[in-house]
């Protein structure tokens, strides 16, 4: 049976009883004239009960927190700008020692493809820019935000990245896809090339498949892969020969404790302030509500930074911060599950549903009934819930559910 909505309470029962002895509302005095010869006594003026009531306003808003413009705050925290606005700064890069330790140490051993992955938002970008700025000058780096549309433009990389000299008119450049590998070699020589292919889960197959070709033909180019864990996915599915090539996976996930209370301090100290803004027992709170997500971390100050501006105080407050369950994850953390939870799964990363439209799309032909679909799927469903993985929404009498945002930056399909 499905999850049940609202019970049929009838709320009218706890509202008060009605009283008949209230008494009708009072009508205004007629006003009368007064004979013209009467002498006029002097009324009280309203103007002493005005200044009592103006008296007690100022005082209410005295008490109350004064409302500042974010400039003054800032300047109040001796801070130059609010440093939990999100912004990739890669001298500020913290945590993930032994990933990045790994992704070095690949580099150095000259391996071709290395795959970077990880949730958006777990510092996959702010990581490849990192090790960009520390890497020996006889290497040349390459970044790319997003992958080429088609393999064409790689012409145009490679152009832009060494393009011609103005004075040198012997030199030629690639005006084909096949010119590209004697290009590099000889451009390159006794140098490297790194090539940072960042959101590489949105590339097309030919576009990989090229990029596959050209670092096996140019000697000293290697290829660092940053993208979604799906994209292990893709490649099963339609490029087996380009996943066999990956030598190695590094995974980012969250930080440690120690780490998310190293970024909070980092980014504090690169604003202007001194680190300790934030007491332990605050930081503990920030770690255990974003589950060392660096994006989550980013937000949960950035919310607290808000309202203390609101309130005009340089304190921060936990209540401020609307609390969450956040449940940590592995990237791996689908391969884990039933076979049953995964389709559940699978379903759900393309429509939110309830557990009936689920027994709906499903074979039932291993339960007594649909009514056995329903309630075993209904009980898979409320634990998933509950353990994070799933968000739900009250709809008629059944719950909707959704994956949970951190589920979802794992097995959206690109």
């Amino acid at each position: 049976m499905e999850e049940n909505g609202p019970d049929n309470t009838n709320y009218e029962d706890d509202l008060p009883e009605k009283q008949d002895n209230i008494l009708p509302e009072e009508t205004p005095e007629t006003l009368v004239e007064a004979p013209e010869t009467a002498p006029t006594t002097p009324v009280k003026s309203s103007n002493t009960e005005d200044k009592i009531n103006e008296i007690e306003r100022t005082a209410t808003i005295e008490n109350q927190p004064k409302k500042i413009t974010v400039k003054e705050w800032l300047v109040a925290m001796n801070w130059l700008f609010n440093p939990f606005t999100f912004s990739i700064i890669p001298e500020l890069f913290v945590g993930y020692n032994v990933q990045a330790e790994r992704l070095m140490m690949a580099l150095e051993e000259q391996h071709k493809f290395v795959f970077l992955a990880g949730p958006t938002g777990s510092g996959k970008t702010t990581m490849l820019k990192w090790i960009a700025s520390r890497l020996p000058a006889e290497y040349d780096v390459i970044y790319l935000a997003k992958p080429p549309e088609k393999p064409d433009y790689f012409m145009d990389i490679f152009n832009l990245r060494y393009k011609k000299s103005r004075f040198a008119f012997w030199q030629t450049k690639i005006h084909s896809l096949y010119e590209i590998p004697s290009f590099l070699n000889r451009k390159l020589a006794n140098r490297h090339l790194i090539l940072f292919f960042d959101e590489v889960h949105e590339s097309n197959i030919d576009v990989l498949e090229w990029l596959r070709v050209l670092a096996d033909q140019v000697d000293n180019m290697f290829v660092i892969l940053s993208g979604l864990p799906v994209f292990e996915n893709h490649l099963k599915d339609k490029l087996e020969t380009f996943r066999k090539r990956i030598a190695a996976k590094i995974e980012l996930v969250s930080l440690t404790r120690e780490e998310t209370e190293m970024l909070i301090k980092q980014r504090i100290l690169h604003a202007g302030g001194n680190g300790n803004e934030f007491s332990p027992e605050l930081i503990d709170y920030i770690y255990a509500q974003s589950g060392g997500f660096p994006r989550e971390v980013l937000r949960f100050c950035d919310e607290l930074v808000n309202q203390a501006i609101l309130s005009g105080r340089k304190e921060f407050v936990r209540a401020a911060v609307q609390e969450e369950v956040v449940t940590k994850m592995s990237l791996n953390i689908v391969d884990q599950m039933t076979p049953m939870q995964r389709e559940i799964i699978e379903m759900l990363a393309k429509n939110a549903m309830t557990p009936g439209e689920i027994a709906n799309a499903i074979d039932l032909q291993k339960y007594k009934s649909r009514q056995h679909a329903v309630r075993s799927i209904n009980n898979i469903m409320k634990k998933l819930y509950e353990d994070g993985y799933l968000e739900r929404r009250r709809s008629d009498k059944a719950f909707v559910y959704s994956l949970s945002g951190k589920l979802r930056t794992i097995v959206v399909k690109a």
